[in-house]
């Protein structure tokens, strides 16, 4: 009796109900990764051929990858990658994962970035994969900008080497290992970071899966604003000096930190920008008015 073969079609529908018996959200889209993944194909592949055959060997890898996954091991972790604005990440435990929101900062900054002459430096504070300046590198290749970036993680540091080089080899890339800015010196045309935003509370409600990533990418002290905060007072305090800061932050500290940059940067002008979901997400200091760069996003001045 002949072997029966799961088809594409067939498979996707398996792994979401397993996915979705395990809780995971976003089984379809995971189950469709997963299968992308092993075949090897994108999106318009899969869907352009779902009666095409899976192999007995493909069907274990795939069986493999779902019991991880019920294990709530992220599926970046399990593929040991991540897609994020329109470049491929290696990922392992090592780094936080990059978030879709997080591809709005680099969508601000590049929209900042168009109106500029070359010969300039970006800081990154705290480059976890590389996701955010390795996206600028591939966007902005032509341009004479020198990135420098910091991380307390010294497997941070290689892992963002090796994606940022792995985009754009002639990255003019400078790594430095310490904590924010300690350090630092000179003068940058854009700061930018994700730093952890994260409270003591909201750490002990966290996802399954968040459990797996680096605890000091994602815990931001007991309030949660303490790191943003430290940010702040250390460019304010410092002789580092910049034109224009970039910060992702907790929604929750918004107004906390609108009185911080208020006190700090008082010649500065100063944006508040939502995410996808109509969430504070990101801060804005900057030495000039920049209000027409910003149409495309839901922005508040303060």
């Amino acid at each position: 009796m002949s072997e029966i073969l799961l088809n594409i079609s067939q498979l996707i529908i398996q792994n979401k109900l397993q996915l979705e018996h395990g809780k995971i959200e976003e089984a379809q889209l995971e189950s469709e990764l997963i299968i992308m993944h092993i075949l090897d194909l994108d999106k318009s592949d899969l869907l352009l051929n779902p009666n095409k055959n899976i192999t007995k060997q493909q069907i274990k890898i795939n069986n493999s990858i779902i019991k991880k996954r019920l294990k709530r091991i992220p599926l970046a972790y399990i593929l040991n990658y991540k897609y994020f604005y329109k470049s491929k990440f290696f990922t392992n435990e090592s780094v936080l994962i990059p978030r879709q929101e997080t591809e709005i900062l680099v969508e601000i900054c590049s929209n900042l970035i168009k109106n500029e002459n070359s010969n300039f430096k970006i800081l990154e504070i705290g480059i976890g994969s590389g996701a955010i300046t390795g996206s600028l590198a591939n966007l902005f290749p032509s341009k004479k900008i020198e990135y420098i970036a910091t991380d307390i993680n010294v497997n941070s540091l290689q892992i963002a080497k090796n994606n940022i080089l792995a985009i754009n080899k002639s990255t003019n890339l400078n790594l430095v290992h310490n904590d924010l800015l300690k350090g630092i010196k000179g003068n940058y045309k854009f700061i930018i970071s994700n730093p952890p935003y994260l409270s003591i509370e909201e750490m002990k409600n966290i996802k399954a899966e968040l459990k797996f990533e680096p605890r000091e990418a994602l815990h931001g002290g007991i309030e949660g604003h303490e790191v943003c905060e430290n940010i702040l007072i250390q460019l304010a305090e410092s002789t580092v000096e910049f034109e224009n800061l970039i910060l992702e932050i907790n929604p929750t500290s918004t107004q906390y930190l609108i009185k911080i940059m208020k006190r700090l940067f008082q010649s500065y002008f100063k944006y508040v920008i939502k995410d996808y979901n109509n969430q504070n997400r990101f801060i804005l200091i900057t030495q000039k008015e920049v209000s027409q760069y910003l149409n495309k996003f839901n922005y508040c001045p303060n």
